[in-house]
C-alpha cells in the first residue's frame, strides 16, 4: 500500500478534492463582503457618513459590470439600485448583512458535508483495502498476525485516520482562506492593528506546535500500548477455559491490571500535556482583543481610525482566532494521524504479498503431469529444520503416503505442497512452473488442503464447507426492478473503491467443478459427506433442527404424515412404548417439569424453564396454582441429594451429564446453594436469588432420568391444572410466543425430532437407536429425507464451530478440500481418523474417491497406507525418498535411525 497518507489520499479522492476546494475559493469574496458591511452600517447608516452635504436619500444595490482595460473597457449597469433614507438604509445594510451570514453559513454547511462524505468514503476505503492487503499476505504472515490487533487496526485505529481525510486538503485550504481574508481586511483598516494581529498569530503557529511534540510521543506510546493491551486480551479470552480450569484467573487479571495502569499513565500524562497547551493557545488568542481595545481606541481618540474601521476590525478578527487555532489543531492531528498511518502500513506492508489474481484468467491443468521437489528445505525462525532438504518427482495423478509423527517433515511438507507455507529454500514446481509463481486464484482451483488446524467461520455449516467454491464472480443480473436505495449502495460502493458485488449474490463457481447447478452441487455434497462417513450426523443436525414458520409448501403436512407413520411403524414393532406421546389430560414422565407446564414450544429460543421464570404472566400461574413453594421444595432437595452424591467425585464424569438438568452442572454453585438453604430461617420466605435457582432445578426434574423420587400424583395434578390456567388465560401478545401441542398440526419452534415423536422418548439404554431407522423410513417415505439433511446443513456452527461434535469439526476442513476437486490435495487424516470408527476403510474411499487426483495423505500409522504404493516415511525433519540405493537402505536397516533422520522409504509399484 501506499506509504504516504497524502498521496494516498489524493490518488484516490483528488476529483472530489478539487470541487470542494473550488466552492471554496468561490466563497471567499462573501466571506471578505461580511467583514466590510459592519463598517458600513455603523458609518454610512448610524453615523450619517452617507447622506453629508444634506442628501436625505442615497442609492442602494446599484449593480453595474465594468469591464477591465484588456477586455475593452467600459461599464454595463444591470440594476440601478433604490433610493432609500437613513433609517431605508440601515434595515437594507443590515439585511444584506443577514443574507451574506446565510450565503457564508450555506457554504461552510456545504463544505462540510461534502467534507464529512469524502472522509467517510476514503475511511471506507482504506479500511477495505487493508482487508484486500491482508489477503495478500503469505499463510504463514496471516497466522503470525493477532486477530484481535489487526481488527483493532483496521477497525479502531484507522478511525482517526478517516476523519482526518476529509480534511487533508479541504481543511487547511478553507481555514486559511478565513484566516487570511480577515487578516488582510483587518490590515487595509488599520496597519498597526493588523500586524499586531500577525505578530500573535505567528507566535501561536511557532510555539504551539513546538510543545505538541511530547502529545504526539505520548500518542504514539498510547497507540501501540492499546493495541499490545487489544491482542493479549484476544489470547486470554481464546484461553479462557483453560486459565478458568487452573486457577489462574488472578495471574491474568494482574497483568491486565499491569498494562491498564501502564496506559493510564501515558494518558496521565498525555492530558497534562495537551490542556496546558490549550491553556497557552487560548492566551494568545483572548490578548489581542486588549491591543485592540486599547491601541484601536487610542487611534480613534485622535482621529486616525473611525468608529466604523475599529467596529469592523473587531468584528473581523473575531473570525481570526478560530481558524488560526483549528489550523493548528489540523497541524498537530496531521502530525499524530501520520504517525498512526505509517504504524497501520508497516503492519500491512509484508516483505512479500500474493497476486490475488491471475491476469488472464485461471487455466487448468492437464490431465497428466508432474509435481517435483528440488532441494527443498525450511527452517523456523531460529534456524532450527523443519525440513531437511528434500529432492522428490511425483507423476500426476497419483497417491502418495507422507508417513511420521505430527509436528515433523511431513507436516512441514504437506503445509509446502499445501500453499500455506512459502518460506522454503528450494523449489516445488508443478508441470515446470514454480509453486511460488501461482496467484491465489489460481492456487485455490489447482491446490486443496486439509491440515490439523480447524478454522470454522460462524454461520451455517453449509457455507462453511462451500466455502472454497465462494471464487466465482457472480454476474448482476437483477430479476426485479432495483430499488433507489439499492442503486445508491452500488454506486457508492463504486465510489468508494470497494466490490459492488452483492454479498448475498450467488458465488458458488459450478462451472469449475463441472455442475450445472445448485441442485447438481447439492447431489455433490452429499456424496463427499457419505464418502468420509458423516452424512448421519447431519442427519442428526436436521433432526434437532428448529421447525420455523413459514414452512415450504406441503411440508406441514408431510410432518405430519411422516408422524403418523412414526406412530404405526412403532406400534408394529412393539416399541410404541418408548415414546410418551403428548397428552393434554396427562402428566409426560419422561419430559421437565417446565414442559409440562408450559406444554408446548418456546418460538423465541427461551427454553420453557426460562420462560416460566422470567415471564410476569407465567410467575403469576406458578403464585395462582400455589406451585412456586413445592417447586423450591424440590429444587432444595435436590441440591441438597446432589451434593451428598457428588462429594469426592471429580468433575467430567459421565455421571455429571446425567444430572445437568438442563445446563452443565456446577458444584461449586450447588454448594453455595446449599449453605444458603442451611442459613436461611424457615419461618421466613427465601430470598428471590436463592428462590429462583432452586426453583430452576426442580422445573428440569424428570423422574425416569433423575430417579429422586421427587414427584409425586398429587403434584401431578397440580401441575396438570396449572398447564390448563397457563393455557386459557395465556395474554394475546404472548400467544405467538408459544405453540401448543396439537397432533394434527405441525409444532413450531420445537425440533423436527419432536415434531415426529410427538413426546418424549423414554431413558432406556438403547432407546434411541431403536427408533433412529422407523424415522429414516417415516421421513423418506413422506419426500422428507432431503430436507433434514438440508436443516442440518443449515445449522449455525457458532464461534469457531463449538456448537458441533467434534467429529463434524474435523470433517469440515476435509469437505471443504474435497467439495472443490482440486487437482492437488494434501490431507492431514490424523485427527478425524482417531474420531472415526473405521480408519482404515476410510483411507480406501478416499484412495478410490481421488484416483484422477494427485492425493498426498500425511498419516502416523503405517498401517494404514498399505494399499498406498508410494509412502515416505518421516523422522523428524528428514526424509529418505523412493530410489535411494539398495545400501543406504540396508545400512537404514541394520543401524539405528538418527534422533531427527528419516526411516527407510518404501516405494512398491
Amino acid at each position: 500500500m501506499e506509504t504516504s497518507l497524502f498521496r494516498y489520499v489524493w490518488q484516490k479522492s483528488r476529483a472530489e478534492q478539487i470541487v470542494v476546494l473550488l466552492i471554496i475559493l468561490v466563497s471567499i469574496p462573501f466571506n471578505w463582503a461580511s467583514f466590510d458591511v459592519p463598517k458600513r452600517i455603523v458609518n454610512d447608516a448610524i453615523q450619517g457618513a452617507a447622506f453629508r452635504g444634506g442628501t436625505t436619500t442615497v442609492t442602494v444595490f446599484d449593480w453595474t459590470l465594468h469591464l477591465p482595460d484588456f477586455l475593452g473597457g467600459g461599464s454595463f449597469p444591470i440594476f440601478d439600485g433604490l433610493q432609500v433614507s437613513q433609517q431605508g438604509l440601515l434595515l437594507a445594510l443590515s439585511s444584506y448583512f443577514l443574507v451574506l451570514v446565510l450565503i457564508n453559513g450555506g457554504f461552510k454547511y456545504v463544505i462540510n458535508l461534502r467534507k464529512g462524505i469524502l472522509g467517510e468514503r476514503m475511511l471506507r476505503r482504506m479500511r477495505y483495502d487493508l482487508f484486500a492487503q491482508l489477503m495478500r499476505f503469505r499463510p504463514e504472515d496471516i497466522r503470525a498476525a493477532k486477530p484481535a490487533e489487526v481488527a483493532s487496526m483496521i477497525k479502531d485505529e484507522v478511525e482517526p485516520i478517516g476523519s482526518f481525510v476529509g480534511d487533508a486538503f479541504i481543511q487547511p485550504a478553507f481555514l486559511l482562506s478565513q484566516a487570511l481574508t480577515a487578516l488582510v481586511f483587518i490590515m487595509m483598516q488599520s496597519v498597526w492593528l493588523g500586524s499586531i494581529a500577525l505578530l500573535i498569530v505567528l507566535m501561536q503557529a511557532i510555539i504551539i506546535p513546538i510543545l505538541r511534540r511530547e502529545q504526539l510521543r505520548l500518542g504514539r506510546e498510547r497507540q501501540i500500548a492499546s493495541r499490545q493491551l487489544a491482542g493479549r486480551i484476544g489470547e486470554i479470552v481464546d484461553a479462557g477455559p483453560t486459565i478458568q480450569g487452573h486457577g489462574a484467573t488472578s495471574y491474568v487479571q494482574s497483568d491486565i491490571a499491569g498494562r491498564l495502569g501502564t496506559l493510564f499513565d501515558i494518558r496521565y500524562a498525555l492530558y497534562k500535556r495537551k490542556f496546558a497547551v490549550k491553556f497557552l493557545n487560548n492566551l494568545l488568542a483572548q490578548i489581542t482583543p486588549f491591543f485592540f481595545y486599547a491601541i484601536g481606541g487610542f487611534f480613534a481618540l485622535h482621529g486616525r481610525l473611525d468608529i466604523g474601521q475599529l467596529v469592523a476590525v473587531i468584528a473581523a478578527y473575531r473570525d481570526l482566532p478560530p481558524p488560526v487555532k483549528e489550523l493548528i489543531d489540523w497541524d498537530q492531528q496531521r502530525n499524530d494521524v501520520m504517525i498512526k498511518y505509517e504504524q497501520v502500513i508497516a503492519q500491512f506492508n509484508p516483505r512479500e504479498t500474493l497476486e490475488l489474481e491471475e491476469k488472464d484468467g485461471v487455466t487448468s491443468l492437464p490431465k497428466k503431469g508432474e509435481i517435483r521437489l528440488d532441494k527443498l528445505e525450511m527452517s523456523d525462525n531460529r534456524g532450527q529444520p523443519l525440513l531437511l532438504p528434500l529432492s522428490l518427482s511425483v507423476k500426476r495423478p497419483g497417491c502418495i503416503a507422507l508417513i511420521g509423527p505430527a509436528g515433523g517433515g511431513r507436516d512441514t511438507l504437506g503445509r509446502i505442497i499445501g500453499r500455506q507455507s512459502m518460506g522454503y529454500d528450494g523449489r516445488v514446481l508443478i508441470d515446470g512452473r514454480p509453486l511460488s509463481s501461482f496467484s491465489v486464484e489460481s492456487a485455490s482451483h489447482i491446490i486443496g488442503y486439509a491440515g490439523p488446524e480447524i478454522e470454522i467461520i460462524n454461520g451455517r455449516l453449509r457455507d462453511n464447507v462451500l466455502l472454497p467454491l465462494k471464487r466465482h464472480r457472480p454476474t448482476i443480473k437483477p430479476d426485479r426492478a432495483v430499488d433507489q436505495d439499492e442503486h445508491r449502495r452500488f454506486i457508492e460502493a463504486l465510489r468508494s473503491g470497494n466490490t459492488p458485488l452483492p454479498f448475498s449474490a450467488d458465488w458458488n463457481d459450478y462451472e469449475g467443478i463441472g455442475l450445472d447447478g445448485a441442485e447438481a452441487l447439492e447431489a455433490h455434497l452429499l456424496t463427499v459427506l457419505e464418502m468420509l462417513g458423516c452424512s448421519d450426523e447431519i442427519y442428526e443436525l436436521g433432526l434437532d433442527a428448529k421447525v420455523i414458520a413459514p414452512l415450504p409448501e406441503n411440508a406441514a403436512e408431510r410432518i405430519v404424515e411422516a408422524r403418523q407413520v412414526v406412530t404405526a411403524e412403532l406400534a408394529k414393532s412393539k416399541l410404541g412404548g418408548l415414546i410418551e406421546t403428548f397428552d393434554p389430560e396427562r402428566y409426560n414422565a419422561n419430559a421437565t417439569i417446565a414442559e409440562n407446564l408450559v406444554f408446548g414450544a418456546v418460538r423465541n429460543g427461551r427454553r420453557p424453564a426460562e420462560l416460566l421464570l422470567d415471564d410476569r404472566y407465567a410467575r403469576s400461574v406458578l403464585q395462582a396454582e400455589s406451585l412456586e413453594e413445592p417447586l423450591a421444595e424440590i429444587g432444595a432437595r435436590i441440591v441438597n441429594t446432589l451434593v451428598e452424591i457428588f462429594a469426592g467425585v471429580a468433575q467430567g464424569q459421565a455421571l455429571f451429564a446425567r444430572y445437568g438438568f438442563g445446563g452443565d452442572l456446577d458444584l461449586e454453585k450447588l454448594n453455595e446453594l446449599a449453605e444458603a438453604l442451611r442459613r436461611h430461617d424457615i419461618r421466613g420466605p427465601l430470598d428471590p436469588t436463592t428462590q429462583r435457582e432452586v426453583m430452576g432445578l426442580a422445573l428440569g426434574y424428570i423422574e425416569p432420568k433423575h430417579r429422586l423420587n421427587l414427584l409425586d400424583a398429587s403434584l401431578q395434578r397440580r401441575i396438570l391444572r396449572a398447564r390448563q390456567t397457563f393455557k386459557t388465560y395465556l395474554p394475546g401478545e404472548s400467544a405467538e410466543e408459544v405453540e401448543f401441542y396439537d397432533p394434527d398440526d405441525v409444532i413450531h419452534g420445537a425440533s423436527v425430532r419432536d415434531n415426529l415423536f410427538f413426546g418424549r422418548l423414554g431413558f432406556g439404554a438403547d432407546a434411541g437407536e431403536k427408533v433412529a431407522e422407523i424415522v429414516r423410513t417415516a421421513l423418506s417415505r413422506a419426500g422428507l429425507d432431503a430436507a433434514a439433511y438440508r436443516l442440518g446443513l443449515d445449522t449455525d456452527v457458532g464461534p469457531r464451530g463449538r456448537h458441533l461434535p467434534l467429529r463434524l469439526r474435523l470433517m469440515v476442513p476435509l469437505a471443504q478440500a474435497l467439495i472443490k476437486r482440486p487437482d492437488i490435495l494434501v490431507l492431514d487424516l490424523d485427527g478425524f481418523l482417531a474420531a472415526s470408527s473405521d480408519p482404515a476403510g476410510l483411507v480406501s474411499r478416499l484412495v478410490a474417491y481421488c484416483r484422477e487426483q494427485t492425493l498426498f495423505l500425511l498419516l502416523t500409522d503405517t498401517a494404514l497406507a498399505a494399499d498406498i504404493s508410494e509412502r515416505v516415511v518421516f523422522r523428524g525433519p528428514a526424509g529418505l525418498l523412493p530410489g535411494e540405493d539398495e545400501a543406504a537402505s540396508e545400512a537404514e536397516d541394520d543401524a539405528a535411525p538418527p534422533a531427527d533422520g528419516a526411516e527407510r522409504i518404501e516405494a512398491r509399484t
